[in-house]
């Protein structure tokens, strides 16, 4: 290995878990008396390099639940795929429902990954210049893809 890829991996070894932490304690958590998942997708937070890419993020074994959380959802419908009702606990009527059908009114977007890079960048850039060191940029993946963070 390089003298610049042992840095790049002192630096990962710091901000990865940083990373991850930061992560799972700004990922919204519901009521774990309503839902026996509520947690999981903070916990389900974890950093690895991908060819020399640092990365963070979910591992929740549901599918891309932050991907729902951090961009929100339109208003769509949800039908059974395993049977013939959707069946669940509904906390205002106190008991188990079962429908056919659910017109959902969507969510509103929670970047909780744009916050959380926002309280622990200058920790993170920090941790670059003193392991990486000066001539080299630190960049970041944006979440939105096609947007500068910060933009509205």
């Amino acid at each position: 290995m390089s003298a610049f890829d042992d840095a790049w991996a002192d630096f990962e070894d710091q901000a990865g878990p940083l990373m991850a932490d930061g992560l799972s304690q700004h990922a919204p958590v519901g009521d774990p008396d309503l839902d026996e998942d509520s947690g999981t997708l903070a916990n389900s937070m974890e950093w690895r390099d991908q060819e020399g890419v640092l990365t963070a993020g979910s591992s929740d074994p549901r599918g891309p639940i932050a991907r729902f959380v951090a961009r929100g959802t339109r208003p769509h419908s949800i039908d059974p795929v395993n049977g013939e009702f959707l069946t669940f606990f509904w906390p205002k009527v106190g008991h188990v429902v079962k429908m056919r059908h659910v017109d959902h009114p969507g969510t509103t977007a929670n970047p909780f990954h744009i916050d959380t890079w926002e309280s622990i960048r200058p920790e993170v850039q920090q941790m670059f210049r003193d392991t990486v060191g000066g001539g080299t940029v630190l960049s970041y993946l944006n979440p939105w893809k096609n947007r500068t963070l910060g933009e509205e």
